[in-house]
């Protein structure tokens, strides 16, 4: 894996399967060989807005996140793209999508955690 930040391994990891997943969906619905405007546009909003993000390294993932950095409505479009790509991600990427769903529950039983301690 090609670390090219010093973010944190799982943000990093996190960054790259959120960019397949958005490849997929794009090259299976607007049916091109490469990636459209639009979801090039999606790719590059999600890259300023996970670098970006205010939570540091206690960011969860994206999908679970009670303070979402996002606008509205990409905020929608972005949950739309990886619900749609996650089934057949899941197929043809199986350990990277099992990764992301074990950093999406691990951050899930974190948060959980501490606010029951607190």
């Amino acid at each position: 894996m090609n670390i090219q930040s010093n973010e944190p391994v799982r943000q990093q990891r996190e960054l790259d399967i959120t960019k397949a997943m958005i490849r997929l969906y794009c090259k299976t619905l607007h049916r091109g060989a490469i990636v459209c405007p639009e979801c090039e546009g999606l790719i590059d909003y999600v890259e300023k807005r996970i670098a970006s993000c205010r939570l540091g390294e206690a960011k969860p993932n994206c999908l679970v996140c009670e303070t979402p950095c996002y606008q509205p409505a990409k905020r929608l479009h972005f949950v739309h793209v990886l619900r749609w790509s996650m089934r057949k991600f899941a197929w043809r990427q199986p350990i990277k999508a099992l990764k992301f769903k074990i950093d999406c529950l691990r951050r899930c039983e974190t948060e959980s955690s501490s606010s029951v301690s607190s």
